[in-house]
């Protein structure tokens, strides 16, 4: 497993024990911030995509499971070695999903495959329906709609997972910031005068499933209550809970957000 932020690569990693996987944590330096020590461990750099490949065949590796929100320094911080120096040629002006694809594809080449973070969680995984709070309303439908529609323009652009939207008005598209700095970001744009706002998190189209799949946690709970958004809205079975659905569930309605599954 490469880690990047976060306890979901912690609790991949117990569930892959137990299913019989020997499994070694790379904790990527300045990233990750969970507690391996229950597991083999190699921290590794970010920009070192051979010295990693090398790690694994040393291991014997012959799968592999990218989890944890990575953030993406710039050229001169990644320090890339010659391996990544020849990935990044191919990717570097595009966006993430095109550049962990391409990653994918070179450790898949060495014969180590890629498998997707959901089949160590599959209980994680949005469902359908009403998890918490009111049923939303006419407008908020419509703003649900709007941001939908948004999100399946942009993603082929490989562009955002997420739209904040209002009154039929976008107050904000999740760029490289993340989820939790893009709510942060629209605090004060909301209008405590109109239909509470909705935001909308789903995968982009086309996106690789198992490399970058969208995540909600209760921080996401937090931060959408304190940018006063009403409702949350997910796409059922595209997007990975960091916590138990019933915790989601507990935290929303401790904040009077309405979170929602939507039909894929």
């Amino acid at each position: 497993m490469i880690a990047g932020q976060g306890k979901i690569p912690v609790q991949i990693a117990e569930t892959a024990v137990s299913m019989g996987y020997d499994v070694v944590v790379m904790p990527i330096r300045g990233q990750a911030d969970a507690d391996f020590s229950a597991f083999a461990s190699q921290p590794i750099a970010l920009g070192a995509i051979g010295g990693t490949l090398a790690l694994m065949q040393e291991q014997g590796c012959t799968h592999l499971v990218m989890a944890g929100k990575v953030v993406r320094p710039s050229l001169a911080a990644l320090k890339p070695d010659a391996c990544a120096v020849k990935l990044l040629g191919k990717a570097m002006m595009r966006g993430d999903d095109s550049l962990l694809r391409v990653i994918s594809d070179f450790f898949a080449a060495n014969g180590i495959e890629t498998v997707a973070p959901e089949g160590f969680m599959p209980d994680r995984l949005a469902p359908v329906g009403l998890l918490a709070g009111r049923t939303p309303d006419t407008a908020q439908d419509e703003d649900i709609a709007l941001a939908r529609r948004v999100l399946a323009a942009l993603g082929g652009l490989d562009v955002g997972q997420a739209v904040v939207a209002q009154a039929g008005r976008v107050l904000a598209i999740e760029a490289a910031e993340g989820t939790n700095e893009m709510l942060r970001r629209v605090t004060g744009l909301v209008d405590a005068g109109e239909s509470p706002a909705v935001m909308v998190k789903m995968p982009k189209s086309g996106q690789h499933m198992k490399l970058d799949m969208p995540v909600i946690g209760v921080a996401t709970i937090e931060s959408a209550a304190d940018a006063s958004i009403g409702v949350i809205a997910v796409q059922a079975g595209g997007v990975l809970f960091a916590e138990a659905a019933s915790v989601l569930g507990e935290a929303a309605e401790a904040r009077g957000v309405t979170l929602l599954g939507l039909e894929g």
